[in-house]
């Protein structure tokens, strides 16, 4: 986990008075990174830290205020993490250590992760593609794809996370060309100017409710993103 802020951690005995007062045990991952530090990220997911009187003003939206029964988080659903749009990252008392996104819009439960360590070490995979990819195109100022035509239509891929598909995009030329394999051998490199990309592509995907993959290898297997979130990403590259 990233450390938000230096706040000091705390006893064993301390956590586990805290999960007396949630009612449950904590998942071993956060307990461990709270023996340590107080207030962490991954991602854009902000940690409730525990309320500690010497850093008020840091800790006062400490955990256990953010699983308060007035909140609506679903029975027997724990919050340990936040995004700031109001989802929220937990667990089940079930079963600590796999962990869920309440998506508040829909009051639905999806499940992302095994652990909280699973749950960081994909994070950190995707903001590592993501920033290169941008960093790339950025520079070059133009984005790759593949299409069966020479002009027109763009290689894309089921998704494995939403009922939708995810158009494939690559930060180099050399990229896109390693995915010309088996029925793709004969599909066309397309080069598409970054700034049409941002003001047209981005746009319509969204719309469209299209996922995007970032540099995928020839498997085509890789990680799936909103438009947004490449948009957001890009913006803070340039």
């Amino acid at each position: 986990m990233r450390i938000e802020t230096n706040l000091p951690g705390f006893t064993l005995e301390t956590i586990e008075a805290v999960e007396k007062e949630l009612g449950s045990r904590l998942p071993n991952e956060l307990r461990e990174a709270w023996r340590h530090d107080n207030k962490f990220e991954v991602g854009e997911r902000f940690f409730y830290p525990i309320k500690d009187e010497r850093f008020f003003n840091k800790t006062w939206d400490d955990i256990i205020r953010a699983n308060r029964d007035e909140r609506g988080l679903p029975e027997h659903f724990i919050t340990v993490a936040a995004n700031g749009s109001g989802d929220e990252l937990g667990f089940l008392t079930s079963d600590v250590e796999t962990i869920y996104v309440w998506w508040h819009e829909t009051d639905e439960l999806e499940r992302v992760a095994d652990s909280i360590e699973a749950f960081v070490e994909v994070t950190r995979l995707e903001l590592d593609v993501i920033e290169t990819f941008c960093e790339r195109v950025n520079e070059s100022e133009t984005v790759f794809g593949l299409s069966a035509e020479a002009n027109d239509g763009w290689a894309y891929a089921p998704s494995v996370i939403e009922e939708t598909d995810v158009l494939l995009f690559f930060s180099t030329r050399e990229r896109a060309l390693s995915c010309r394999v088996e029925e793709w051998d004969n599909y066309h490199v397309i080069e598409l100017p970054l700034d049409l990309f941002i003001a047209a592509w981005l746009p319509n995907m969204s719309e469209d409710g299209l996922l995007r993959g970032l540099d995928w290898p020839s498997d085509l297997k890789g990680m799936e993103y909103d438009p947004e979130t490449v948009l957001e990403a890009i913006e803070e590259v340039e």
